[in-house]
């Protein structure tokens, strides 16, 4: 009995000290096209204060998107949009965010799809990499949006285990 306890323990252990256990991975695969694309993503999180619309709509969720030997893409996930202070472009918003990690604050610029759900870190090559940067480098990193009514809210994005996962599924990308 003491052996089973034991051994009982030891597995749960090692299972919640899983260095990907804030991270999740999967995998889509265009049999058109044949393409195979990796996602990976933190859990999805709230607001550090309450919106003026429903709780089930203030999720967001920080995602990386890879295709093996191409190009990766950085971008966050909203249940609900309905930012402010964005530059209208043609057919996107363009916004100047503030990401808040261990050595400080960096500003980055991301864009949406007028309607969309998702703001991508695509304005510039290097923006991406900063949002990728960050991720690897801390266990958390805040961003803050401006939301319509509601003023600026941050969120918390627990990145552990992001730099492992990208590593092993986003192998030369650019």
């Amino acid at each position: 009995m003491k052996n089973i306890l034991t051994k009982f323990l030891l597995i749960f252990l090692l299972s919640v000290s899983n260095s990907y256990s804030q991270m999740t991975h999967s995998v889509s695969k265009d049999e058109f096209k044949g393409t195979t694309s990796h996602y990976i993503r933190t859990s999805s999180v709230s607001p550090n204060l309450p919106l003026s619309f429903p709780y089930e709509d203030t999720k967001s969720t920080l995602m990386v998107g890879c295709k093996v030997n191409s190009h990766y893409w950085a971008y966050v996930h909203f249940n609900k949009v309905n930012l402010v202070d964005g530059n209208i472009g043609d057919g996107y918003y363009s916004y100047t965010l503030e990401i808040k990690a261990k050595d400080g604050f960096h500003k980055v610029m991301a864009s949406q799809e007028h309607g969309a759900s998702f703001i991508f870190f695509d304005m510039l090559d290097s923006d991406k990499k900063t949002v990728t940067r960050l991720m690897r480098q801390n266990d958390e990193i805040w961003i803050q949006f401006n939301h319509y009514q509601d003023g600026k809210r941050f969120y918390k994005y627990d990145t552990r285990g992001f730099a492992e996962l990208f590593d092993k599924n986003c192998t030369n990308v650019k």
